[in-house]
């Protein structure tokens, strides 16, 4: 009997001994890492969101209550074409970064910072593995903040992680950590570039992780840029508008600041701003500001004043954006007044002009593809004209995301704001000023054996028809015997000629003695190009001091059209095309 009774006991404590052995072999620790659809990033940012990654582990032997909690170093790494560009502070440590580890997805409420990153140690709650992430307090930190460990990888030290054993699971979630899109972009494939990120585990614990390496972001080209503009005469005063347009290449490509509430787990925001709560993380997650967009103009000619909408005159897919005030040169800064009307970018002045406007997404529809556009005005007199455009550097502008950095590494916000974005400026030809000339034709001239020429232009914009005040010099022209160098009148205001002689020069406008010089022995024609519309030329010729004998001629206009006009019938409408002129700018001929 005795004996059967020591059987019997033998018999439960092998039974109590096997079930634990089975019960850890088949409920062993496990973890499994996974990135949901991992989002578009803009190729043209340096500090683009890459896709939250969640670590959910499961099974394992809890930690006894009342002892240490083993510790763990997660480290994530990106790939090797891509530098990790999540913003630095100072505080709680040198190189704390916005980069954040969630444990058991904590309500706002609760959310509560681990104050010393490296040094977050806790001690169980319980035995069953629950509890320890809960309840606000400091001995149950649930937010732990990484540190930079190289330029493309930061680490979360010392992160106590309880095994959950059978009471469920414990969620990881890795948040707050930006790429550089910019550097792993690959332009011109069929397939985005991607990015990748590696996960390392070390520490006094472990969590055996079964995929370390997971796709965080697909980059693509975010934005198209488009101008309008026009051909304008010198003089046709008056103002001008044209578009711009910022197009989205995919929903998310235009995003609005966001708040520094951002706070629930698991939640996309579509915004610039990502897992952020102020209260608990300060400005770690927050963008400095939204989605900006840059246009920069340059080459415009003197004496235009150019304008821009301070909003957007037009848009699709929900979007709108504010122009920003007190800017720097890299669209950095700033107020947005969102006051209506316009902001003059370029004053008319003497010299040639450029000057930038950035506008900021204020509102997105991230359902939908968008594109918002902005009026430009050009604003010109006659008096003084504009400049005209050079052919070979003709007035541009571009549109770029902004604001734009070349920071493209991890740094602090007092360096790099976010979003930032690369230079990478698409180009449009705006508009064109064409001169508003008369080419004037003196065919015989002579200041040689016995003969003296004198000529006189007028300046007949100021008429009765209301045709705008020009005015403008005369470029003088001479082909024949003893030819001198082209000279050039004083201007000629409107309503007054310029008259001289070959023999002693001149350039006089109404009674102010000029500056055209004599042409000793000359025998030719001239050729004088006016830099006003209506320019009409009187010659006459006659023996010196005009003593004997004198003859004249009313000088012949170039610009008379050559040929006649034409046209094509399409459908219902038919389409005209003037005649040419011998110079094809705007001038006496009247079919302009």
């Amino acid at each position: 009997m005795v004996d059967f009774r020591k059987m019997m006991l033998l018999l439960v404590v092998l039974t109590f001994t096997v079930g634990l052995a089975s019960a850890q072999t088949i409920n062993p620790l496990s973890c499994n890492a996974t990135a949901g659809t991992p989002p578009l990033l803009r190729s043209e940012g340096l500090a683009e969101e890459v896709g939250q990654v969640v670590i959910t582990c499961t099974g394992g032997q809890p930690t006894l209550g009342g002892t240490a909690i083993p510790t763990v170093n997660i480290q994530v790494y990106l790939s090797a074409n891509t530098t990790l560009t999540s913003r630095l502070f100072t505080s709680p440590v040198s190189g704390a970064s916005e980069a954040m580890l969630l444990i058991d997805e904590p309500t706002p409420a609760i959310q509560t910072l681990c104050p010393a990153p490296g040094n977050c140690t806790r001690t169980a709650v319980n035995n069953i593995g629950t509890g320890s992430y809960t309840g606000g307090s400091l001995d149950k930190s649930n937010v732990f903040q990484a540190i930079k460990a190289t330029d493309n990888s930061v680490v979360w030290l010392g992160v106590p992680v309880d095994p959950p054993g059978t009471s469920g699971n414990r969620v990881l979630r890795i948040t707050n950590v930006r790429a550089n899109a910019a550097q792993a972009y690959i332009q011109n494939t069929l397939v985005p570039s991607s990015v990748i990120m590696y996960i390392t585990i070390s520490g006094t614990g472990a969590l055996p992780l079964n995929n370390n390496f997971l796709n965080v972001g697909y980059i693509v080209k975010g934005m198209t840029f488009t101008a309008g503009g026009g051909t304008y005469n010198q003089c046709d005063p008056g103002t001008y508008n044209w578009d711009l347009k910022f197009i989205e290449n995919f929903g998310t490509a235009f995003r609005v600041r966001g708040t520094n509430a951002q706070s629930i787990p698991g939640v996309i925001y579509n915004t610039e701003s990502m897992f952020s709560n102020g209260a608990v993380i300060g400005d770690a997650g927050y963008a400095t500001q939204g989605t900006r967009l840059i246009a920069r103009f340059s080459n415009i000619p003197t004496n235009v004043t150019l304008r821009v909408s301070n909003a957007n005159t037009a848009a699709t897919g929900g979007d709108s954006a504010w122009i920003v005030s007190g800017h720097d040169t890299n669209g950095y800064g700033g107020t947005i007044p969102m006051v209506a009307g316009t902001t003059t970018i370029i004053t008319g002045g003497n010299s040639i002009g450029s000057g930038m406007a950035v506008w900021e997404i204020t509102g997105a529809d991230v359902g939908q593809i968008g594109q918002v556009w902005f009026t430009v005005s050009v604003t010109y007199t006659a008096n003084p004209l504009p400049g005209l455009t050079d052919p070979n550097n003709p007035a541009t502008v571009t549109g770029n995301y902004g604001p734009v950095s070349t920071v493209g590494v991890q740094a602090t916000s007092a360096t790099a704001g976010v979003p930032r974005f690369r230079d990478d400026p698409a180009s449009a030809v705006t508009f064109t000023i064409n001169p508003c000339q008369t080419n004037i034709l003196f065919p015989y001239a002579a200041n040689a054996a016995g003969f003296d020429t004198g000529f006189a232009i007028a300046n007949t914009t100021a008429d009765p028809y209301g045709t705008p005040d020009q005015q403008g010099v005369c470029s003088l022209y001479y082909y024949g015997l003893n030819a001198p160098a082209m000279d050039t009148t004083p201007i000629v205001d409107a309503g007054k000629t310029v008259s001289w002689t070959l023999s002693n020069g001149g350039g006089i406008v109404g009674g102010t003695a000029g500056t055209v010089l004599p042409a000793e022995g000359f025998i030719g024609y001239v050729i004088a190009r006016c830099n006003f519309q209506y320019a009409h030329g009187y010659a006459f010729i006659s023996d010196p001091g005009v003593k004997e004998w004198a003859q004249g001629y009313v000088a012949l206009i170039l610009d008379q059209p050559l040929g006649t006009w034409s046209g094509t019938l399409t459908g219902s409408s038919i389409t005209l095309t003037p005649p040419l002129t011998r110079t094809g700018v705007k001038s006496e001929s009247l079919n302009q």
